[in-house]
């Protein structure tokens, strides 16, 4: 392939995706223009001095845990491996592990890019309420706690099934003064369910965690009946195994949700009740 050919197909992509994020942006609804908002602000790593100062502080955490070999033993109680066949009491009963958190840090974590679109989210929607499934060490739930913050309301709570990551995220949040996260501690088949009690309305979710195909219908199952009028659900990892996949596109087409953004990793559902239709758009990031 010639370097005209190569630059060529990759202006068409970029024009492709502009203009796919302006028919999102534009199509009158609230929730599509922000998510457009956001994406752009993410792409262009458009920050306030504010803003940049914040995520600067997450990411020198994180470049520090990604050096470390410090051992951590965990419980894993989810798929673990993308072509595993677990069942579900397996899944449950968990296997214990032990890696660097260094090795944990670089692999469970999402990447800056990831991070700052969950950040560029709650910066413009401005949610009250959010629930993080999957807590890993915390760097997600660092970026979406300090938007928080920087919003002057709304609150996480973040669920981890392993006890000693929960103890590294928290500790991670009292370094950055982050006060406006919670942590619960358990299978999220245990926990899920209180915690939306508790939280309802919940305008806010990031599923990140258990990456099996029938646990991630029943938890979307069991999250719409907590959410407010207009709420937000972002799903990661939606190509991570044919199982993910077909969970997303059976959850993207349901008649419940009125906006379907996927984005290759991470896909973005809108609960509207004031919709009268759906819409699906596919727009690759990277």
């Amino acid at each position: 392939m010639s370097i005209v050919t190569k630059v060529a197909r990759k202006f068409h992509r970029k024009f492709v995706r502009s203009w796919d994020l302006y028919r999102l942006g534009h199509n009158g609804n609230r929730i599509s223009f922000s998510i457009q908002q956001s994406v752009r602000a993410a792409l262009k790593g458009s920050l306030t001095q504010e803003e940049v100062n914040s995520v600067d502080r997450i990411e020198r955490l994180r470049a520090e845990m990604n050096l470390s070999t410090e051992q951590v033993t965990r419980t894993d109680f989810g798929a673990r491996e993308q072509d595993s066949n677990l069942k579900p009491d397996e899944m449950r009963a968990g296997v214990e592990v032990i890696d660097t958190l260094g090795y944990i840090s670089q692999v469970a974590s999402k990447p800056p890019f990831w991070c700052l679109l969950l950040f560029k989210l709650i910066r413009t929607i401005q949610p009250d309420s959010c629930v993080e499934m999957g807590t890993a060490v915390g760097l997600s739930a660092a970026y979406q706690a300090t938007a928080l913050t920087l919003n002057g309301h709304g609150c996480l709570v973040s669920l981890e099934g392993a006890a000693s990551l929960a103890d590294i995220a928290m500790n991670n949040f009292q370094h950055l003064g982050l006060d406006s996260v919670e942590i619960v501690v358990g299978n999220f088949q245990d926990t899920l369910v209180d915690v939306l009690t508790a939280r309802q309305p919940v305008d806010f979710v990031f599923v990140d965690g258990h990456h099996d195909e029938h646990a991630t219908l029943a938890y979307f199952e069991q999250i719409l009946p907590f959410l407010a009028e207009t709420a937000l659900l972002v799903f990661d990892d939606i190509t991570w195994s044919e199982g993910m996949a077909r969970a997303w596109n059976s959850i993207a087409s349901d008649s419940r949700v009125r906006i379907a953004v996927d984005f290759g990793q991470v896909g973005l559902c809108s609960i509207d009740n004031s919709m009268k239709t759906s819409r699906y758009y596919s727009i690759p990031l990277h």
